[in-house]
Order: structure tokens, then C-alpha cells, then sequence
């Protein structure tokens, strides 16, 4: 069984007949560090699952990339935002080292929950996951000082830390890298 099909029937029972028919819209994509996933400005709507690597998702702000988010092994990827409203992407999505995809296109997928219950219910889950990720991120820098966000990160994303630089992780909390060796010397 693909681990894509493993992952999802964790979070919902699926039957044989709707992993075959969700396996059919799925492609795969290897990327090399450094290969951009999603590009600013270019319309996308798949949507990728990491079958391993990581991807670094950032916007560029006066010529700084500025990192939103951080994708590794069986996380779901895509600017959802832009799929939904049908625009271009703001953000940029890059591999950060070898990494495979398994890809499937967002308004397929629409087209196959239409006839299958379980991949509907799939869907609305995998959508409710990923607002409530983005959410408790925005609430974090509304709430939570830079000490804070570091310290949850070391509980929730330790695989972060031990694999994106001290620039990427800095830029993602918000901070200079200055602080955040400030942050490590403390704990």
C-alpha cells in the first residue's frame, strides 16, 4: 500500500474502490534542492503530499524571503488560498533538499468526492487540518512573545530545528537570527 494511502486512511476509512479512484488523479514528482514547487505568480492548484524531503514555504518582502511554513515527510502542501479564490500564489514553495511528491490537482479531487462520501469527508478534513495549522500560527504571533513561539517549537516542530538553517527558522518566528542564538544559548 502508498504511504499517501496509508496517511489517509488514518484519518478517514476509505474503501478499496476510493483508493483506487483517488490513486488514478495522482502523479509523482521528484524536485532537487532548490527546486521551487509552487512559484510566486504562477497559478496552481494541485496540491502535493511529501512521500519524503522537506519543502520551505516563504514571500519575498523588499528583496527578504520571509518564511511562513515548513512541509516534511506526510504533510499535505499547496496555497490553498489561491486555489480556492483561483488567483496567483503570493507565497513560494521550495525544496530544501531532495524531495518526492505525490500530486494530485485540487479541482479533481472536487470532482471525485462527488461520488465518493468517504473522500468528501477526506477532503473536509484535510481543509479543517490545515486552517487550524495556519491558524494557531497567526494566534501564536498575536499571543505568544518570540520566546514563546521558540519554546513551542521546540515541543511541536523539533524537526525543524534540526533541519532548516538558523536564518529559515529565525525568519519563521519572527526574530533575527541574533535572537534566536539568544534564545538557544538560554535554553
Amino acid at each position: 500500500m502508498s504511504k499517501i494511502i496509508q496517511v489517509l486512511k488514518k484519518i478517514a476509512p476509505l474503501s478499496e474502490d476510493d483508493c483506487d479512484k483517488f490513486l488514478k488523479i495522482t502523479t509523482t514528482s521528484q524536485l532537487k534542492k532548490g527546486d521551487c514547487w509552487i512559484e510566486s505568480g504562477k497559478k496552481n492548484d494541485k496540491i502535493a503530499f511529501l512521500e519524503d524531503g522537506y519543502l520551505r514555504k516563504f514571500y519575498v518582502m523588499e528583496g527578504n524571503e520571509i518564511t511562513d511554513f515548513f512541509y516534511f515527510e506526510n504533510d499535505f502542501c499547496a496555497d490553498l488560498p489561491s486555489i480556492i479564490d483561483n488567483s496567483s500564489p503570493h507565497a513560494c514553495i521550495v525544496a530544501m533538499q531532495k524531495t518526492t511528491l505525490t500530486i494530485f490537482s485540487y479541482n479533481d479531487f472536487n470532482e471525485l468526492c462527488k461520488t465518493a462520501p468517504a473522500l468528501e469527508h477526506l477532503h473536509r478534513v484535510i481543509v479543517e487540518f490545515t486552517f487550524l495549522r495556519f491558524y494557531k500560527r497567526t494566534v501564536s504571533f498575536i499571543l505568544h512573545t518570540p520566546k514563546e513561539r521558540y519554546q513551542e517549537l521546540l515541543v511541536t516542530n523539533p524537526q525543524i530545528l534540526q533541519n532548516a538553517t538558523q536564518y529559515h527558522i529565525a525568519s519563521y518566528l519572527g526574530i533575527s537570527p541574533q535572537h534566536l542564538s539568544r534564545l538557544r544559548a538560554e535554553n
